[in-house]
């Protein structure tokens, strides 16, 4: 009983990180969870991300709550969810009856309870959040894993917040993978592929800051004002010439750019980014970490 308990918390953490089950736009399918599980199941470096995913979404959960969204009294109708403070008086009620607790209780956990949907009074156009990940040799094992893990955490903050995600893996010289996420259903295989797959080999330079501009197009990124999250281990050193062009297709897209440096000294990528912050690790109870769940 304990072992199978256990395998369905697996399968439902799996289900979330990737974009399906209940109250996903995702594949609520059960045969397609299941296929899917098994694939996270059999291979170590998904199923690891898949856990560590989780831990970062959480802390994302927690940020975007803390928000203060102006026009929060604006309600415009109803929505599946699971945020208490938004409940319904009709599904507080069931709370209150011992008959309808546990499925009341069950519904909000599986975010199919009846909420308030609230829009700001002055919406703000956000566009899309891009999540650059090294993939150069130096970040195999741990920190690449890790650093997958926040980009599907990046990838669910973009989803909750209906924006447009792209995940980008890039290793100097040796390759580059590109996948876009829209806020509505996912493609999980190719997501699975992404995420299991790793580049290796690198160059002096392992985040793409002169193929950037060339990628936002080619991953067809939506106009808006854009947030872009670079994970590396890299001390970058960039010309003032890819300095500049990476400033000016910056300024012209709108891009705020924020970058986590492992184990290095951010090097060159002090001078294209808005923020740089050093860290140890990846951490999900980080200040670093934090501010870019907070996005």
């Amino acid at each position: 009983m304990t072992g199978a308990r256990t395998e369905v918390g697996e399968l439902r953490d799996a289900a979330a990180a990737l974009g399906m089950g209940p109250g996903s736009p995702g594949s609520n399918d059960p045969r397609a969870i299941a296929e899917l599980y098994k694939r996270v199941r059999n291979d170590p470096a998904l199923r690891r991300i898949s856990e560590l995913a989780g831990r970062f979404r959480r802390v994302a959960a927690s940020r975007q709550r803390r928000k203060v969204t102006h026009g929060l009294d604006d309600v415009v109708g109803v929505e599946p969810g699971g945020d208490v403070g938004r409940l319904l008086p009709a599904e507080l009620v069931r709370l209150a009856d011992p008959d309808l607790e546990l499925d009341a209780l069950r519904r909000i956990v599986e975010r199919q309870a009846v909420c308030r949907e609230h829009h700001a009074i002055e919406p703000v156009g956000k566009g899309p959040i891009l999540v650059v990940t090294d993939e150069s040799g130096s970040m195999e094992g741990a920190k690449a894993h890790t650093a997958k893990a926040l980009a599907l955490a990046l990838a669910w903050v973009a989803r909750q917040q209906r924006r447009w995600a792209g995940l980008i893996a890039f290793s100097g010289g040796s390759g580059e993978r590109l996948l876009a996420l829209p806020p509505g259903r996912w493609d999980e295989a190719a997501l699975c592929d992404w995420l299991s797959a790793f580049i290796g080999g690198g160059s002096d330079l392992d985040v793409p800051i002169q193929e950037l501009p060339r990628m936002y197009k080619e991953i067809g990124a939506p106009p808006g004002e854009t947030d872009l999250v670079i994970l590396t281990d890299a001390k970058c050193r960039i010309s003032p010439e890819t300095q500049n062009h990476f400033l000016e297709w910056r300024a012209a897209a709108r891009v705020r750019a924020v970058a986590l440096v492992i184990g290095s000294a951010p090097g060159d990528l002090e001078g294209v980014c808005d923020e740089v912050h050093r860290v140890t690790a990846l951490d999900p109870a980080g200040d670093a970490v934090g501010r870019v769940l907070s996005l």
